[in-house]
């Protein structure tokens, strides 16, 4: 007598990337941790070069990937944004 077989199919997902969009886009800002909010607006604050230099103090804005966690603020005056900020943590880890 032959036997059946059931397969079954089971995703398995880790942690924070469980939540994390395929695509990488960050929350809304209502959705957001209130202390990443309150940095990217110290980083939009700061001079590009000096955010360039002291990439550190910014580096929360970022997941462990280093992608944004928040996102863009719509601005004309080419502020210093946290998409760059961690394409820049990126290139700085991948060295």
């Amino acid at each position: 007598m032959a036997h059946k077989h059931t397969i079954v199919a089971v995703v398995l997902l880790s942690g924070a990337s469980a939540f994390a969009s395929p695509d990488r886009r960050p929350p809304p800002d209502d959705k957001a941790p209130r202390e990443l909010v309150e940095l990217r607006a110290k980083l939009i604050k700061t001079p590009r070069a000096e955010a360039r230099a002291d990439l550190g103090r910014f580096r929360a804005l970022c997941d462990q990937d280093g992608y944004p966690l928040v996102g863009n603020i719509a601005n004309k005056a080419g502020m210093y944004q946290p998409s760059e900020l961690c394409s820049d943590v990126r290139k700085a880890e991948h060295k």
